[in-house]
């Protein structure tokens, strides 16, 4: 008898503990991706140009080349310019193989002083590529538009992302009778290009600037994710002045 009582209490207790492991029914999940493009107006920009000066000597090259960049740095400050704006990226010299006189030496040697600008207001950069291009520069390129606020952009288009992922979960679960609860996982997918402005809003080019020149200065349009938040037409002037982020977020939310 003891023997039964205590066969029948030793499986009482594995059958207890098999419950007690027994995991949880996983509940019910939706998981939908949140993908939003917002644009915004560019407010700044930045360009480079470049000044050569030749001489019978290399001094006399890089003096030549000096006193154009002084001379093209005042002429930058009178249009709105602060001197901080303005900064050497390249300088080279050596010998003049592109323009030399055959019987001549006052054009042996050359040397050539690369500036970037940053630009902080569009209003001005207008006139200041005018400016430069009637100065004695060799060439403008790489005119790239931007956002003082680009943190803030990136930051509003995670959280509309976010909210655009409840928005679908919330429009699945309606049609299959169901609601949205909790937030179960959120992933953060990373875009390709970082949702950077798209490289047609940046001009590049070796060529002197000229009325010939291809204009770069038309709005750019990219297709949008979920759709841009800003009117296109609002930045439909000379420049091109819209700048782009992109954000994507995967969510699983639970489903009642």
């Amino acid at each position: 008898m003891h023997k039964h009582l205590a066969l029948f209490s030793l499986l009482a207790s594995t059958i207890a503990l098999c419950v007690a492991q027994t995991p949880p029914p996983a509940p019910r999940s939706i998981t939908v991706n949140g993908s939003v493009e917002l644009k915004a107006i560019a407010d700044q920009a930045a360009l480079s140009f470049s000044v050569k000066g030749v001489g019978s000597s290399l001094r006399a090259a890089v003096q030549q080349a000096t006193d154009k960049m002084e001379m093209i740095t005042k002429l930058l400050r009178s249009q709105g310019i602060g001197a901080k704006q303005i900064s050497t990226s390249q300088f080279y010299t050596g010998e003049n193989y592109g323009d030399k006189s055959l019987f001549s030496s006052r054009r042996d040697y050359r040397a050539v002083i690369a500036a970037q600008v940053r630009v902080d207001s569009l209003q001005i950069l207008q006139p200041v590529l005018y400016a430069l291009a009637d100065a004695e520069i060799e060439s403008i390129s790489s005119i790239s538009f931007s956002l003082r606020d680009e943190l803030g952009l990136k930051r509003r288009a995670r959280t509309a992302a976010a909210a655009k992922a409840r928005e679908k979960a919330q429009d699945i679960a309606t049609a299959l009778g169901a609601s949205v609860g909790n937030v179960i996982a959120v992933e953060e997918i990373q875009l390709s290009g970082g949702g950077r402005a798209p490289e047609a809003n940046v001009y590049r080019s070796a060529a002197r600037f000229s009325a010939t020149a291809p204009s770069p200065f038309n709005p750019v349009i990219v297709p949008g994710v979920d759709g841009p938040d800003v009117d296109e037409s609002s930045g439909a002037e000379f420049f091109a002045q819209t700048v782009t982020a992109q954000s994507q977020v995967r969510v699983t939310f639970e489903l009642r």
